[in-house]
Formats: C-alpha cells, sequence, structure tokens
C-alpha cells in the first residue's frame, strides 16, 4: 500500500503518514514520546554532599554566603537551587515578630497620619536618630537544623557587657556614630546631641526619633532648636518608619559575624563596619521606609 493510499484509509494526511512511517522504520515505535519541559535543577552526589558538609561544619551559613563558598570551590549553584534542596532536606530558617500594638486605635491613627505625610519630607533635610544596644556575647541568632530538631551554640552567659551605639542617618551618610561603654539614659543621650549631633546639623534640617522618654528632653529639645533645626517624634511601636533600624540591622548582623568579646575590640569593630554603608545604601535606606518616594 503506497503512503497516499494508508494516509486515505486511515484519514490522515500525507505529511502524517509520511512521519509515522519513518518513526516505525526507526525503530522507535509508534508511542508518543515523552514530552519535554524545563525542569528545575536538583542538587545530586558532590555537590549535594558539599552543601551537607558545609551546614555540618558551620549551621548558621545564608543561602547566598552558601552559593558563594561553593563557587569558591568550583562548584557553581544558584541562589534557587541551594534553597530547594535545603528544603528538601527537611531545614528551616526563622522569622522576625513586630509590635502587636500597633493594631491600637491611637497607635493606628497617628501612624497612618504619619505615612499619609511622610514622602512629603524633604529626604536631604532629614536626619534619622536612635540608638541601639551591642553585647560582647552576639553571635548569630539562626541556622540550619532538622526539622524538629534545636540547633545549639554556645555563648558567654556570665560575664559579657553591653554597649550603646548611638548615631543619625541621612541620605548619604552616617554621622554623629558614638559607643558607650553601657546602657543608654536620658544624661548621656543629651550629651551625645549636644556634642556630636548638634555640629552636624545645618538651619531646616528635620531630626526623627523614637518617643522615648530619654529623647524628650527640654536640653534635647533646646539643643536641636537652637541651630535652626526641627524636631519630629515618631508614632509609638513603629521602628519601622525609621529607616536607621534597617542600617541597626545590618550593622548587628555584621557584629555577630564577628564575635567580638571584648568591650575595645567591639567599639574597634563597629568603627570598620562603619565603612560598609555607602551613600547609596542610606539613600536606600530611606527609600524603603517611604521617605522621598511618591
Amino acid at each position: 500500500m503506497t503512503v497516499r493510499a494508508a494516509a486515505v484509509r486511515f484519514g490522515v494526511s500525507t505529511a502524517t503518514a509520511v512521519r509515522i512511517g519513518q518513526r516505525a522504520r526507526s525503530g522507535k515505535g509508534l508511542m508518543p514520546a515523552k514530552i519535554g519541559g524545563y525542569v528545575k535543577p536538583i542538587l545530586r552526589g558532590d555537590a549535594a554532599d558539599a552543601v551537607r558538609q558545609r551546614l555540618v561544619a558551620k549551621s548558621d551559613w545564608t543561602v547566598r554566603a552558601l552559593s558563594a563558598d561553593l563557587k569558591a570551590a568550583g562548584i557553581s549553584v544558584s541562589h534557587d537551587t541551594i534553597w530547594r534542596f535545603l528544603r528538601s532536606e527537611g531545614k528551616t530558617f526563622k522569622k522576625t515578630l513586630v509590635a502587636s500594638e500597633q493594631d491600637r486605635p491611637k497607635v493606628a491613627r497617628f501612624r497612618a497620619r504619619w505615612k499619609t505625610h511622610q514622602h512629603r519630607l524633604d529626604p536631604d533635610r532629614l536626619v534619622f536618630i536612635d540608638e541601639t544596644w551591642v553585647k560582647t556575647n552576639m553571635t548569630r541568632t539562626c541556622g540550619w537544623s532538622q526539622r524538629g530538631e534545636p540547633l545549639i551554640a554556645k555563648v558567654p552567659h556570665g560575664h559579657w557587657k553591653t554597649l550603646t551605639f548611638l548615631a543619625g542617618l541621612r541620605r548619604d551618610s552616617i554621622v554623629a556614630p558614638c559607643v558607650l561603654d553601657g546602657p543608654i539614659n536620658s544624661i548621656a543621650f543629651t550629651a551625645w546631641v549636644q556634642q556630636s549631633l548638634v555640629p552636624t546639623l545645618k538651619p531646616r534640617d528635620i531630626v526623627i526619633l523614637d518617643n522615648l522618654g530619654s529623647h524628650k528632653g527640654k536640653p534635647v529639645r533646646d539643643a536641636i532648636r537652637d541651630v535652626g533645626a526641627h524636631l519630629f517624634f515618631l508614632p509609638p511601636y513603629s521602628p519601622d518608619l525609621n529607616p536607621i533600624e534597617m542600617m541597626f540591622a545590618k550593622l548587628k548582623l555584621l557584629v555577630r559575624k564577628a564575635e567580638e568579646r571584648t568591650v575595645e575590640t567591639t567599639w574597634r569593630r563597629i568603627g570598620q563596619l562603619l565603612t560598609a554603608f555607602t551613600p547609596q545604601e542610606c539613600s536606600n535606606y530611606l527609600s524603603h521606609a517611604g521617605y522621598g518616594s511618591n
């Protein structure tokens, strides 16, 4: 039977009959071939073992750090591939909580009003100030472990010191950085404002800070206003509206990574780490918090 006759007999086109005949003669059979498509890469063999070995030796890897370390060892793996592998291995990471007090009606109204007007503020005039604690027993707070199993790490519990880091964040820089040996109080905060912050201020600058009691003293207000600057207090429970908190978060991450164990080495390390914050990064912090954006 000719190809044309077979096509007429089975009600298909001549071209289809030709392709079927060619496939039959090739020995591939007439069963439909497997439909192809993109398959997400997964880690197997040596690459998978390399990740497992690194997690055994050091459990607090980030996905980006793992990818960079593997690349340095000659194993090129994307972040997504590592993430899928870690999930398939039953690994979990952690989460940060926010203040539930933001849902209180009075606080919610204050926050809503602030968000309505904050984009109108000239970002070049804004100076966000705050303080944060740093301790000599800091280490990374999260790491990889099997689901359902605790991750145990050892840090000093009996002999450690608390330091206070104060600074101001402008659109292009960090100003008036200072480390105090011990917790903050109104006297120390006032001295920092008068001696370190005020010399960096210009007329019409807007100093923004949270409404902590030690921030509201008359000497603080007078020192800032005497140079022609303005003073705004943030809504309560609103660290998300103060972009310096993002800078503090990165700084603490770097301090945890450094794992300094004395007061002197810790404050020296902080001074070195401040060079990690570029003008563009400072600007990004303000934009991310909603300042200077439309």
